[in-house]
């Protein structure tokens, strides 16, 4: 499994993201949506990064148990 993403590195993912894409948008013309959009893409990847590392923290937990000591 792949190790953790400390609260930092997550929210420069979910940052870079966001801003990739209202750029991607505004680009095409679409100011305030892209705006809208890319700060709610940015949340989005916060939020799903959070949710894999809760998931994993919970399967490491379990193969913990199952391990013969």
């Amino acid at each position: 499994m792949l190790p953790g993403v400390n609260g930092t590195s997550r929210v420069v993912i979910a940052v870079l993201f966001g801003v990739a894409f209202a750029i991607s948008s505004i680009l095409r013309g679409d100011v305030a949506p892209g705006l809208v959009g890319g700060a709610l893409a940015a949340v989005l990847v916060w939020l799903v990064i959070g949710r894999v590392q809760e998931y994993n923290e919970r399967a490491r937990a379990r193969h913990r148990q199952r391990e013969p000591e």
